[in-house]
């Protein structure tokens, strides 16, 4: 008995073939192997399963002659198919991240460095003279660090895990947003986008984020991480019953 190939898996096959091809191509005519390995990257991620995140973690293993991508993918496809976690795994794995900051780069974890980083770039590079101007780019020069490769990864990281666990959906408006400001996306990417520069304005002045000041800070019993974790807590109820007019709070476990 044949099993009927669906049209739309066989158009997608034959469009990554030709992608890791042509991609391999380009390798061998610039003698790097990273045109072949983005190529097959987003091949394997497009609708992961886990033997392709298996395959995937064994080739950059080869590639880049070490072992932590394999390992990474191993840990990926044991803990990443739930679509929710509860907080107590969630914090235990999470604890594990922190320790493997420290172990493979010798810092805590934090992400909003890296945004500071992108800002210190791009007015070096349209306003320079002012930039040498500023103080505060003394502090982040104009260089790519590994928080900008921290950006990148938790981006991929957050799309890969949320395709494996089959949760993944493009949504403009989420639904408690609708049911309490109406389904306008232009509404809504305003004010995530005003709310976003207010997170990343306070994050400046405190020193750090929820991942760089309260997660790290706590780790190393930092009276700041600890001033920032109830602010933040008290500072998001605070907000949420007054921006969603809302007088429930549900804990629930899935």
């Amino acid at each position: 008995m044949k099993i009927p190939i669906d049209p739309t898996n066989r158009g997608s096959l034959i469009v990554g073939a030709i992608a890791i091809v042509m991609c391999a191509v380009l390798s061998i005519v610039l003698v790097s192997g990273w045109p072949l390995m983005l190529a097959l990257s987003v091949v394997l991620v497009a609708r992961p399963k886990w033997w392709s995140i298996l395959i995937l973690g064994f080739a950059y293993t080869v590639f880049l002659n070490s072992g932590w991508p394999l390992l990474g993918s191993l840990f990926f496809i044991a803990v990443c198919k739930p679509k929710r976690w509860w907080p107590i795994p969630a914090g235990i794995a999470f604890a594990l991240v922190e320790v493997f900051s420290f172990y493979l780069s010798d810092r805590p974890l934090g992400i909003t460095r890296g945004f500071t980083a992108m800002g210190s770039i791009a007015e070096s590079l349209i306003y320079p003279e002012h930039a040498n101007k500023v103080s505060y780019w003394g502090i982040y020069e104009p260089v790519i660090d590994w928080t900008m490769a921290l950006i990148v990864g938790v981006t991929i990281g957050s799309f890969l895990s949320s395709k494996y666990s089959g949760d993944f959906r493009l949504n403009t408006v989420p639904y408690l947003w609708s049911f309490s400001k109406g389904n306008s996306v232009v509404k809504r990417w305003l004010w995530a986008f005003a709310g976003g520069m207010i997170m990343g304005f306070a994050a400046r002045i405190a020193g750090g984020c929820v991942s760089g000041l309260l997660i790290s800070g706590v780790v190393q019993l930092a009276p700041a991480g600890f001033i920032f974790m109830m602010s933040l807590w008290v500072g998001g109820v605070v907000t949420t019953f007054l921006f969603y007019r809302t007088r429930v709070v549900a804990v629930r476990k899935d």
